[in-house]
């Protein structure tokens, strides 16, 4: 058996017993010794018999003896075997979960980077030309409401900006829910954008449930806004 530490101070049972035995037969040979020798010499029928039946008696105990320790040998043998397997096991899932937490970092800082990537410099343009047109004033929920539904009605173009930056939001909020990405590094960088952005397009959304009869579009940016407002 592999002997897991070193250390002399830290003999295991197996080692101990394995020695134990050879000693056992060793001392057992020896004891046994007299006895053969004199039961060649001795022509006494019972002599011989009484001879005969402490060999017998002695051997039978040194074996006994020794299958007991041989039998703890294979206990200890056994555990250590699955304390090494657990240990195994252990590193291999602590091994996994780190990786897993270095991919969810990642994927966590793609998201983040993606919002400054060139594709996005004139959308984030755009949306940000209708965040500021609906709430430059002070207006009720209601005055804002009609606000942006007139000016999309203008800006049809704008429409499909809108879509896309919540689209990509909504995204988000849905790999943030599965666990993909590490939401508390998001939350750092996109809380104030999430917040903004659902309180200025809500009624774009809404509408956008009416028409296609689905209450559940962009559920997953409206659950994380309720969060991340708090």
């Amino acid at each position: 058996m592999l002997n897991t530490n070193p250390s002399p101070d830290n003999i295991t049972t197996f080692n101990i017993s394995f020695r134990f035995s050879i000693k056992a037969s060793v001392v057992a040979f020896i004891i046994a010794a007299p006895f053969i020798f004199l039961y060649a010499k001795t022509n006494d029928k019972s002599q011989k018999e009484a001879l005969n039946f402490a060999a017998t008696a002695l051997t039978t105990s040194i074996a006994g003896v020794t299958a007991f320790y041989a039998l703890q040998s294979l206990k200890q043998n056994i555990a250590v075997q699955q304390s090494l397997k657990e240990f195994e096991e252990r590193s291999q899932q602590e091994t996994r979960e780190a990786d897993e937490k270095d991919r969810k970092i990642d994927r966590t800082l793609i998201y983040i980077m993606r919002w400054n990537d060139l594709e996005y410099v004139r959308l984030k343009k755009s949306v940000v030309e209708v965040h500021d047109e609906i709430n430059n004033g002070h207006f009720t929920p209601l005055e804002k409401e009609e606000r942006l539904k007139k000016y999309l009605e203008e800006h049809p173009q704008k429409i499909q900006d809108i879509t896309t930056i919540l689209n990509f939001l909504e995204a988000m909020s849905i790999c943030i829910q599965e666990d993909i990405v590490d939401e508390n590094l998001l939350n750092k960088f996109y809380r104030f954008i999430v917040i903004r952005y659902w309180n200025t397009f809500e009624p774009f959304v809404n509408t956008r449930r009416k028409k296609m009869d689905n209450h559940k579009i962009y559920e997953g940016l409206e659950n994380l806004y309720s969060k991340w407002k708090i």
